[in-house]
């Protein structure tokens, strides 16, 4: 059986962070793994930025449901049903994704969770050290056949574990590992892992 482990940020819609970024006119929101590859070192600094700036969840929660996927993406997921079993896989958390889950079809998602109290987002649990390569291993350990796509430095740890793409990946990154495949569309990738 096969399975297609995907990212969803970047990959299958935009970046949450950036989304909330530009919606509250809040700069610093706008890095991602791109500009600054340690998750922790990342998150630390948009907890940071949250606390300073005292916007609620509740706010937060009420425009993540007008994010919507890229276009194409739910299609594209459609189209390989009938060969790949799908799982997004993400650095996000459960909190900020499920709004556009739900937009791609509901898959199972495989992320973090964010502390909320009293409104505020206070701090996050990640689900696991190394989160999208162990997710791959488990799959592996099942007996699937992985094939993982993403498009930043973090899906590195998953593509290097199965088999693996890169889609709208900037330049630099690709450059960083011209061993791994990449794509500019979903209907170049999709004849890939239909042929």
């Amino acid at each position: 059986m096969k399975i297609l482990c995907t990212d969803l940020e970047g990959t299958l819609a935009p970046e949450i962070w950036q989304e909330i970024a530009s919606e509250f006119n809040i700069p610093d929101l706008n890095y991602t793994t791109r500009e600054i590859p340690e998750f922790d070192d990342l998150m630390k600094m948009r907890m940071n930025v949250l606390k300073e700036n005292k916007i609620k969840f509740s706010v937060i929660k009420d425009f993540l449901n007008t994010i919507e996927p890229f276009d194409g993406a739910k299609s594209f997921l459609n189209a390989l049903n009938k060969n790949y079993q799908v799982a997004i896989v993400s650095d996000t958390f459960y909190e900020l994704a499920l709004p556009i889950v739900e937009k791609l079809g509901n898959y199972p998602i495989f992320c973090h969770h964010l502390q909320i109290e009293e409104n505020f987002i206070k701090s996050f649990i990640k689900r696991q050290n190394d989160p999208k390569k162990n997710v791959v291993r488990g799959f592996k350990l099942m007996n699937y056949e992985c094939f993982c796509i993403g498009d930043s430095y973090n899906d590195i740890q998953m593509i290097d574990e199965s088999k693996g793409a890169f889609i709208f990946a900037p330049k630099e990154i690709r450059e960083s590992r011209p061993d791994i495949m990449g794509f500019n569309n979903y209907e170049e990738l999709q004849k890939f892992l239909l042929k």
